[in-house]
């Protein structure tokens, strides 16, 4: 059995946002997203996803739930499996249990509410504490406004030692919560007596951490004036885990309708200042490097990731270790790159003194991630010698064979080649890696386990208790023909622009093309041109091992012959159904001789007639 408190954790990892989007095609209204239900047939959109509450609603079906609850009603999954399919994208592990406890669950809930009144209290200092003007006029030297403190959720920690623990820990419940949660330090505990708990955050600007459902999870405290740290961050928590998280990605997904990159600063204020001025779409580490976590995070969420650094030494080996750790997360269709600014400038200092229209031109100019790790190698070796070209070869094969498997890998393997004057098989059989090692291998999720005893009890309360016994036998199957239609797609997906929409509509009642129809949606609302591209979008669902078999069937026909083709294997399809409806309204005549069929039964007689005869295929 899978422990409730990491279902907990997984709901709080995923974006439902993003879930959905990938699936159902959606637009923000307000605070939340729209678009037509998946779930039953309609014209006008009753569909509505909330980012804040991670939930889905539908209006006219009421069909509600999770984004767990979505992906086993929308990709007909067993709880198991879609547990298994969320948990890969999170980068999770999938725990087993024996013992099914809701301490630990309850225990994580009781913390995210006193974070939550930890942030409230800080907020409000900044509002009314007689020393609020040291902070108010710290932000305001930062160039901040009130509004961008507000969005941000930003306090003050006035000085004293227990100002939050005397206000937060009226019970001795709450008291260790403040403890668990990081929110206060307990300094000897043989000490019986009230002063040895005190609070971890003083005299600090605070900046709230969210996770993607809003949350607050932990706290970062910039110092204000002289005294070290400068910077202080909440310990790790049974809620926080600083390795995985970014502050402002919650308030980017807030900001941008649909983000297209993301780009990864040093510090708090950085992200903050340049929300500001416009740039609503960064992020910081929290006082450490780059991680594995924080790419998957990252790249689950956008194609292109930017990295700026400072654009002295200490800012480009930081830089050089973010693209070592980004190398393996290089799938087709991403793109890493890495802006340094000018020495004595960060961020905030420089879109203050630029504004935003210079500092976005700086990001397009950002080096591509081949470019700096090629001129970060050519600078320690010598390519006019023979022993330099060996040496450049010996530091960068191991690490291009980190790259998953595709175009992109063999694309640097080829610039290699053309500096080392040596092939590109030479280069992996000298390497001493075979091809194909070393790279992206997708998880394949079984679908036809039972579900886990006693799980169909599960009922979080958050999502009252909307699971519903949903337990599907398998996928939906896809025909041979819909298998056709599809493996012309993944050769040419903008052949699915040359049949009318209304004829797709038709295939919505045949057995086995869900996946078909599911693919030329996706095409058409995301525009689609490479069959790369289109194949990645699947490439962590349980679909991916029949698509990639389809991608790889060889195709007899040229380029010119396809739309031919993928017409010929539609109307097939539609004559397919056409026939088994006529075959259901036929049943109950054929048995009848005319004489003693009444009206209606001879005007169903002769509609089909007219149906059959009228039955053109496309063209």
């Amino acid at each position: 059995m899978i422990p409730p408190d990491f279902i907990d954790e997984l709901l709080a990892r995923t974006d439902i946002v993003e879930i959905v989007d990938s699936r159902v095609s959606l637009k923000k209204t307000g605070q939340n997203y729209s678009g037509l239900c998946p779930f039953h047939t309609e014209k006008s959109p009753s569909f509505t996803v909330s980012p804040n509450k991670q939930f889905y609603y539908c209006f006219g079906c009421q069909a509600s739930g999770s984004a767990l609850k979505f992906v086993m009603e929308f990709d007909r999954m067993d709880f198991i499996a879609a547990v298994e399919m969320l948990a890969g994208r999170a980068g999770m592990e999938v725990p087993r249990s024996t013992n099914v406890s809701s301490e630990k669950q309850q225990q994580r809930k009781s913390i995210y509410n006193i974070l939550d009144q930890s942030s409230s209290f800080y907020s409000q200092q900044l509002r009314h504490h007689k020393e609020k003007s040291r902070a108010v006029d710290y932000l305001k030297s930062r160039g901040l406004t009130g509004e961008i403190a507000r969005d941000f959720g930003i306090g003050f920690a006035p000085p004293g030692w227990d100002n939050l623990y005397s206000e937060l820990a009226k019970t001795n419940l709450e008291r260790q919560l403040l403890i668990e949660s990081g929110m206060a330090i307990e300094k000897d505990k043989d000490n019986t007596s009230d002063d040895r708990v005190y609070d971890r955050f003083r005299e600090r600007v605070m900046f709230p951490i969210r996770d993607l459902r809003g949350r607050v999870i932990a706290f970062g405290g910039r110092i204000i004036g002289d005294g070290k740290p400068k910077y202080l961050n909440s310990p790790e928590t049974p809620v926080f885990h600083k390795g995985r998280e970014l502050y402002g990605l919650y308030e980017a997904r807030q900001r941008n309708r649909r983000l297209d990159q993301l780009l990864v600063v040093e510090g708090y204020l950085d992200v903050v200042a340049l929300a500001q001025y416009g740039v609503n779409y960064s992020v910081a580490t929290l006082g450490t490097a780059t991680t594995d976590e924080h790419l998957d995070r990252l790249f689950r969420m956008v194609p292109t990731v930017v990295f700026c650094f400072d654009g002295d030494s200490a800012g480009s080996n930081a830089a050089w270790k973010a693209l070592v750790i980004a190398l393996s997360h290089m799938k087709d269709g991403r793109s890493a790159r890495f802006l340094f600014v000018p020495d004595g400038e960060d961020p905030d200092s420089l879109i203050r003194s630029e504004g935003k229209d210079k500092f976005e031109w700086r990001i397009d100019q950002a080096m591509h991630l081949p470019d700096f790790f090629f001129e970060k190698l050519l600078g320690e070796v010598d390519v006019d010698t023979i022993d330099g070209k060996a040496h450049l070869s010996k530091l960068a094969m191991p690490m291009i064979m980190k790259i998953p498997v595709g175009v992109f890998r063999e694309l640097m393997i080829g610039r290699l080649s053309e500096m080392t004057n040596l092939a590109g098989d030479k280069l992996l059989e000298l390497s001493g890696a075979k091809p194909g090692s070393s790279g992206y291998q997708p998880a394949i999720v079984a679908v036809d386990q039972p579900p886990a005893e006693g799980w169909d009890e599960y009922s979080p309360d958050e999502y009252d208790g909307q699971y519903d016994d949903y337990y599907p036998d398998q996928l939906p199957q896809s025909s041979d023909l819909a298998n056709k239609a599809i493996s012309l797609l993944l050769r040419q997906p903008e052949l699915c622009n040359i049949v009318e929409e209304s004829h797709y509509t038709i295939l919505e009642s045949a057995g086995g093309c869900g996946l078909l129809l599911e693919i030329v949606r996706v095409i058409l609302v995301e525009e689609i041109r490479s069959p790369v591209l289109l194949l990645a979008k699947y490439q962590d669902r349980v679909e991916f091992t029949l698509l990639k078999q389809l991608a790889e069937q060889e195709q007899l026909l040229g380029i010119a012959d396809l739309p031919d083709q993928y017409l010929g294997v539609i109307n097939k399809l539609r004559k397919k159904i056409d026939e088994k409806v006529s075959e259901e309204l036929k049943r109950p005549l054929v048995h009848k001789a005319l004489k003693d069929m009444n009206e209606e039964e001879k005007q169903q007689l002769r509609d089909l007639t007219v149906r059959k005869a009228t039955n053109r295929p496309m063209k």
